[in-house]
């Protein structure tokens, strides 16, 4: 019952901060995250995890996220392979994809995913680094996801070789997440003024 109660404290937590920081982030000005979304690009690109990878699993940009899309296209011009995330029976799978303007579509959520018969399947093992999506964190490297759980069960079979990057506003950054035993830190969180790492 402890358990129970313990748990059910961390949820309304975990939502509390969810509802305000998503608030917080949609009330960036346009300008600001355009601005911010480059010099955290620009980090990205010239960390050793990107020089080094081949193989990048990154999410397409949906509301007010940082613009991944200045990564996904700059990593195709390198040479990159991306794999996308798309969702089915409530599930991520993974699709390798080359060209935006012809391989997504717009899921029911909103999310421009990849077209299964116009992409190419990609297993959890092609995957050499992962940019994870997330509402906030905190400097311990704990990620407080959007609460459907997709990214949480891919995490727990990521090999811990795989570096799992995170990219947010310096606002999403807060004091403390709160952890139940199943969640997953990342390795790295890049803002626009800063890099978190415990190494």
């Amino acid at each position: 019952m402890k358990n129970e109660n313990s748990l059910k404290r961390i949820e309304f937590l975990k939502k509390n901060i969810r509802k305000q920081i998503q608030k917080n982030r949609d009330n960036l000005l346009l300008e600001y995250r355009e601005e911010s979304s480059s010099l955290i690009a620009a980090k990205f690109f010239n960390a050793d995890y990107y020089i080094n990878s081949e193989n990048i699993s990154i999410y397409y940009p949906f509301r007010s996220e940082v613009d991944t899309t200045i990564i996904i296209k700059k990593a195709l011009k390198d040479k990159k392979k991306i794999i996308l995330p798309r969702i089915f029976n409530n599930n991520l799978v993974f699709y390798f994809v080359k060209d935006l303007s012809k391989q997504l579509e717009k899921s029911t959520y909103g999310i421009m995913e990849p077209v299964p018969d116009l992409s190419i399947p990609a297993k959890i093992s092609d995957i050499e680094l992962i940019v994870v999506p997330g509402v906030s964190f905190d400097r311990n490297l704990n990620r407080l996801g959007y609460g459907l759980g997709y990214y949480d069960k891919i995490l727990q079979n990521i090999p811990e070789k795989v570096k799992k990057v995170a990219l947010c506003f310096d606002i999403q950054i807060v004091d403390n997440i709160p952890v139940a035993y199943n969640d997953i830190k990342v390795d790295v969180i890049i803002t626009e003024s800063s890099i978190y790492n415990l190494k």
